[in-house]
This record gives C-alpha cells, structure tokens and sequence, in this order.
C-alpha cells in the first residue's frame, strides 16, 4: 500500500510539472544579445558590490540605476524578461554560459594585463650588472695564459 501511494505521488508530480506555461513575450522585449549585455553588467556590478561596498558610496555609485540607465529599461522591464527567460531552462541557462564565456574572457585580459605590469616592475627593479665585476668573473675562469690585464681592474705586471 505504501509503494502504490509513493508511486501515485510520484505519478501526479510529473503530470503536474509538464504543463509549465510560458509566459507571453513582454511587450518591451530584450533580444538576446542585449539581454547578455545587461546580465554581464549586473554580474561585474555585483562582484563589485562584495568587493568594496564603501568606496562605491563615496563616489555615489548606485549599481541598480546604473544598469536601468545603460539600457534605457526600468526594473519591470527587466523582471519580465527575465521571467521570460528562464521559463526554458535551455535558453537561459545558454544566456549564462554566454555570460560566463565573456566573463573568463574578460579575467584573461585582466590577468594579462596584471602579468605585463608585474613584469614591467620586475625589469625595473632589477639590478644593472657592474661590466668590470663580470669581466673580472669571466677573467679568472681562464687558465693564467689566457688572462687578460685590465689595468682598471688589476695591477699591470712589469
């Protein structure tokens, strides 16, 4: 009796979750690639939010408005579409794979850059090597024969 109720229970569940209806497009639709657009920014804007909150207040950085003012929409606008969206799992979990591709592309190029400064810095900082303590160097691994007298670094022999 039991394994009869879990199976109707089971049964009744997959028949409820197959009518899903989409809603209707939304009468200011976002294409796709705008939509990317803006679900790029918000995820920079809110990566920044975690990042450093106060110094987006010091310079009256209000994220939210940002993105409505970028794109000419209003927060309605947005829910909608992205309630539209996400009714097809495929299609929107495509819309963040695209996303997360800009996204890596983006740390990449960051990254690159972060590498050629730091290797910039490190030429700087490197010593420029002493021309007369190399030479003197390179001298004494030669057999005595073929040693050269410089008379800046050594005494000349008489």
């Amino acid at each position: 009796m039991r394994k009869l109720s879990l199976l109707i229970l089971v049964f009744l569940s997959i028949l409820s979750c197959t009518n899903v209806e989409r809603p209707e497009k939304p009468d200011a639709f976002i294409d796709e690639n705008k939509m990317i657009d803006i679900l790029y920014d918000i995820s920079i804007i809110r990566s920044l939010k975690t990042y450093n909150i106060n110094e987006m207040r010091t310079l009256d950085i209000r994220p939210e408005s940002y993105i409505y003012e970028k794109y000419d929409i209003d927060s309605t606008q947005l829910a909608e579409n992205i309630s539209y969206y996400a009714v097809d799992f495929n299609e929107y979990a495509e819309l963040w794979e695209k996303v997360r591709e800009r996204l890596a592309a983006k740390q990449e190029e960051v990254e690159a850059e972060i590498a050629k400064g730091d290797s910039l810095q490190r030429v700087k900082s490197k010593p420029i090597p002493d021309s007369l303590k190399s030479r003197e160097l390179q001298n004494k691994d030669r057999p005595k024969a073929l040693q050269v007298n410089d008379s800046l670094v050594e005494p000349v022999s008489g």
